[in-house]
């Protein structure tokens, strides 16, 4: 055989395909950011960033005393790890293929040797980027509005949890855009209400396939939280174990890149069509 004849190896192809990948994602990046920077999704994210400590200032007014600092971050917990990231990485990577198909552009992006891929991650790295500093200012706000002892400790362990949650929805949310782009926002919001909420208070195996499972376990740890803490509330329980915090912030970014590695996979092998229904 000779040297022209020589298939190319297949660690090449699989290299050059990294390379040109990553070499087209930051200019997907910087379009995305200039095509998102608009006042009415800034006054969005920022209606979004004040809805936590608003909500917290108002039921802090209404209290008698100060509550303990466990009803504290529970409080900052749900309201900015779960509501705010979940909603501000919903809208940016539920639609990430929908978007393309509706604009008639995924035709061209399809055909470019490293387009579907660098606009996924992409679309990702721009969900994240606008989702976490939402996240981290209303939770450093949130802070602020109870007068607690260990504020520094809060912040650092509610803005953990705020950056694992927007890297982790941000990619469990594309995927779903990918597999069910004509009825993504549907698909994302079914999935929240069954799995991200329904089966996370299930003291079974099955919650613990889910992203909210392991944010409450790292609450729970970061927070040292007291097992009596369980006896009062059963339904803590199942978030003491004897996994450490580095175990599961280990599961949620090998979660984080499962999704999307799918993602990917699903994106180069499935085809896509952007045709216009006509009416018969």
């Amino acid at each position: 055989m000779s040297v022209v004849d020589s298939p190319r190896p297949a660690g090449n192809a699989a290299f050059n395909l990294l390379i040109g990948t990553i070499q087209r994602i930051p200019p997907v990046v910087w379009f995305e950011w200039r095509r998102a920077f608009t006042i009415s999704r800034l006054a969005w994210m920022l209606s979004l960033m004040a809805f936590p400590p608003g909500l917290l200032f108002l039921v802090n007014m209404a209290a008698r005393n100060e509550p303990r600092v466990e009803v504290v971050s529970i409080l900052i917990f749900i309201l900015c790890a779960c509501v705010v990231c979940m909603m501000s990485v919903f809208l940016w990577a539920t639609p990430v293929l929908s978007s393309e198909l509706e604009g008639r552009s995924w035709v061209y992006l399809a055909v470019r040797p490293y387009g579907p891929i660098a606009v996924l991650i992409g679309k990702y790295l721009v969900a994240v980027s606008w989702a976490v500093p939402v996240g981290l200012v209303s939770a450093t706000l949130s802070v602020f509005v109870f007068n607690a002892e260990d504020r520094g400790h809060l912040i650092a362990v509610h803005s953990g949890l705020v950056l694992l949650s927007c890297l982790a929805y941000s990619a469990l949310f594309l995927l779903i855009g990918v597999i069910a782009p004509k009825k993504c926002m549907v698909a994302g919001i079914i999935y929240t209400i069954i799995f991200e909420v329904a089966f996370a208070l299930i003291p079974a195996a099955v919650n613990m396939l889910t992203v909210q499972y392991r944010l409450r376990c790292l609450l729970i740890r970061w927070m040292d939280f007291d097992k009596a803490l369980a006896e009062r509330n059963p339904v803590f329980l199942s978030y003491f174990g004897d996994e450490s915090s580095a175990w599961h912030v280990g599961v949620l970014l090998g979660m984080t890149a499962g999704y999307l590695i799918v993602a990917g996979i699903i994106l180069r092998c499935r085809e896509f069509t952007a045709a216009i229904e006509t009416e018969s």
